[in-house]
C-alpha cells in the first residue's frame, strides 16, 4: 500500500555516523529532515573506524558530543613500528595543547554513532525513522524535487518529494546503485581479523604495529588503546580463514595472548567484546552529485584504515554539504553551490584513495616479489634509521585543502594559513566564557581580522548579504593566537571553517572580501 505524498527539505538515506551527522548539521542551519535508517539499533555494534582525528572532534564539539569521547577516550600522540623485535619508525604528533585537542583520540565508532543518536532525537527538525528504507524513485532531473519511496516494516509505503537526497547508505549503497553511478578501484591483499578487547594492561596509549612480529612472522598486527581498558587488534589473515571459527575455537584469545607474552605480561583477564573479518577495499564513486542526490562517506568512498581516513573523510563530507544545502534551500544562495561538493569532496576523496592505497601496497603485498621488496626496506631501515622515512605504515588523516576550489579566492600571502585550508584553531575567551575560533565562525561566514600590535586578540565580522558587522572579539590567555603573525590581515571563513579568502590589511578590504564572499556562494558564478 502506497500512502499519500509528502513533502521534505531533505531524504538522508541512512542513519550512520555520517548521516547523523548530516542532519544535525542541517539542523543547526533551521533545515528539516527525514532520516531513514533499515537497522533497528541506535548503531552498527561492530569493530569499525576508531580513530578520530583533532579537527574532527572539533567538529564533534561543536555538535555536542565531544565531553564523552575526550572523558571515556584514549587520546595518542606517539605511533611505533616494529619490524621483528626492531623498533624502525616513531612517529610523534605535536600537542602544545592551544586547540584543546589531541591529535588523535581512540573511540568506537559504534559508541560515536550512539552520542550522535541521542544527539539527534533532541532535534525537532530531525524525523529520524528505523527499521525503514528508502529507495530513489527519481533523482529529480529537471524537476523541483527528488522522488524518494519510503518503507516501514509491516510494507507500507510513502512517496516523499525531497528538495534534495542525501545518500549516506553505506558501502553497499543502494541509492548509488540504483542510480547507475560506477564504484570503481579495487580490493586490497589484506584481510584482517580485527577484535576489540578489555584487560588492565601496563601499555601506553600509543599505536603499535608490529611487521612480521617474533609472535607472527608471516604478517603485520596493529594494537592500540581505544579507552576505558579496551584495546583494538587487528591481526592480518589469510582470505579463506573462517573469523566465526576463530572465535568458536578460543583462537581469538591465543592471538591476544600471543602479543601479552610478547611484552612480558604475565596473566590477566581478557574479555573479547566485538570481533569480525575486514577485507579493505579502495573504492571511489565516478561521481558524487546526480542531479538532486548526494553521495557521502562510504557510500561515495571507501578505503583501508590504515591511515584512519575513511570516517573522519566521511565527517567533512556531511559539513561541506549541510551548509551548502541550507544556504540553497533558504534561497541565499544559488544551486551551483551545490556543485562545488561534488568537486571539493571528489577531490579529496581521490586524494584518501591514493595515499592508502600506497599504504595498502606497501604493508599487504599481492606478489611474493612486492613482499621481498617490502622486508628490503623494512631491513634497511632496521640497520640504518635514516632508511625510516621509506616505511610506510599508513599516513594518518590530515583535512583535505581547497586551493583549487572555485569557491576560493586566489591570492598566497607568504607566512599566512593560505586560503582552502583549515582556518587554524586555538581556545579563547569570549565574553568570559572559554570557547575556540572553530566555535565561534562554524555555520556562517565571517571574517577574522588581525593586528600584530594585538597578538592574543581575534576581531570578528559577519559578513553577509547586508554587508559586515562586528560582532564581539575574542582573547587567548594572553598567549599569542595562530594567526598572529608579522602583519595586518583579514580572514574569509566559510560556515565549514575552510578560509574562502586570506588578505593583507588594507583600508578598502571590506570590498576585497565581499568581492570574495561572492565568490565563496558562487553568486558570482551566476552574476557571470
Amino acid at each position: 500500500m502506497v500512502l499519500d505524498t509528502a513533502v521534505a527539505p531533505v531524504v538522508i538515506v541512512g542513519g550512520g555516523p555520517i548521516g547523523l551527522a548530516a542532519s544535525l548539521l542541517l539542523a543547526r542551519q533551521g533545515v528539516r529532515s527525514i532520516v531513514v535508517e533499515r537497522r533497528e539499533t541506535a548503531s552498527c555494534g561492530q569493530s569499525r573506524a576508531v580513530t578520530i582525528q583533532r579537527d574532527i572532534l572539533a567538529l564533534y564539539d561543536r555538535l555536542g558530543i565531544a565531553g564523552d569521547i575526550l572523558r571515556r577516550g584514549s587520546s595518542w600522540s606517539i605511533g611505533r613500528t616494529y619490524f621483528g623485535d626492531d623498533e624502525i619508525l616513531r612517529l610523534t604528533f605535536d600537542d602544545d595543547g592551544s586547540s584543546g585537542y589531541p591529535p588523535f583520540i581512540n573511540f568506537a565508532q559504534y559508541r560515536v554513532e550512539e552520542l550522535l543518536h541521542e544527539a539527534v532525537r533532541q532535534q525537532e527538525c530531525v524525523d529520524l525513522r528505523h527499521g525503514e528504507t528508502a529507495e530513489v524513485v527519481h533523482d529529480g532531473a529537471d524537476a523541483d524535487y527528488a522522488v524518494v519511496r519510503i518503507t516501514d516494516a509491516s510494507g507500507t509505503a510513502r512517496l516523499v518529494h525531497a528538495s534534495y537526497v542525501v545518500a549516506a547508505d553505506g558501502v553497499g549503497s543502494r541509492t548509488r546503485k540504483a542510480l547507475g553511478i560506477d564504484f570503481d578501484g579495487w580490493r586490497t591483499n589484506g584481510r584482517f581479523l580485527v577484535a576489540d578487547f578489555r584487560a588492565e594492561l601496563p601499555f601506553s596509549a600509543e599505536r603499535r604495529l608490529w611487521f612480521s612480529p617474533p609472535f607472527y612472522p608471516d604478517g603485520i598486527v596493529l594494537m592500540h588503546q581505544i579507552g576505558d581498558d579496551q584495546w583494538r587488534l587487528d591481526w592480518q589473515i589469510p582470505p579463506e580463514l573462517d573469523v566465526d571459527d576463530e572465535v568458536a575455537a578460543g583462537r581469538v584469545h591465543h592471538r591476544i595472548r600471543a602479543v601479552l607474552d610478547h611484552a612480558g605480561i604475565g596473566a590477566v583477564e581478557i574479555e573479547i567484546l566485538r570481533c569480525n573479518g575486514w577485507t579493505f577495499q579502495q573504492r571511489q564513486a565516478s561521481r558524487f552529485r546526480q542531479h538532486r542526490v548526494f553521495l557521502a562517506g562510504d557510500s561515495a568512498h571507501v578505503v583501508s584504515p590504515f591511515g584512519a581516513r575513511g570516517m573522519n573523510s566521511g565527517m567533512e563530507d556531511a559539513e561541506n554539504l549541510a551548509w551548502k544545502l541550507a544556504r540553497v534551500l533558504s534561497g541565499r544562495a544559488p544551486d551551483a553551490l551545490l556543485d562545488s561538493y561534488a568537486t571539493e569532496r571528489e577531490s579529496a576523496a581521490a586524494q584518501h584513495v591514493l595515499v592508502t592505497g600506497d599504504s595498502m601496497t606497501f604493508m599487504t603485498p599481492s606478489t611474493p616479489e612486492g613482499l621481498d621488496d617490502r622486508n628490503a626496506i623494512l631491513a634497511q631501515a632496521a640497520a640504518d634509521p635514516a632508511k625510516a622515512h621509506l616505511v610506510d605504515a599508513g599516513k594518518l588523516y590530515v583535512p583535505h585543502a581547497y586551493p583549487d576550489s572555485p569557491l576560493t579566492t586566489p591570492g598566497r600571502v607568504d607566512s599566512l594559513p593560505q586560503p582552502g585550508s583549515l582556518v587554524p584553531d586555538c581556545v579563547l575567551v569570549r565574553g568570559g566564557e572559554p570557547t575556540t575560533i572553530r566555535k565561534i565562525v562554524a555555520g556562517r561566514f565571517t571574517v577574522i581580522q588581525v593586528d600584530p600590535d594585538a597578538p592574543d586578540t581575534l576581531t570578528f565580522y559577519a559578513i553577509d548579504e547586508s554587508g559586515v558587522t562586528p560582532l564581539p572579539p575574542a582573547r587567548t590567555a594572553g598567549l599569542p593566537h595562530p594567526l598572529s603573525h608579522a602583519q595586518a590581515a583579514v580572514y574569509l571563513v566559510r560556515p565549514d571553517c575552510y578560509l574562502a579568502a586570506v588578505r593583507e590589511f588594507e583600508d578598502d578590504w571590506a570590498d576585497h572580501l565581499r568581492t570574495a564572499w561572492h565568490r565563496a556562494t558562487a553568486v558570482a558564478q551566476v552574476s557571470a
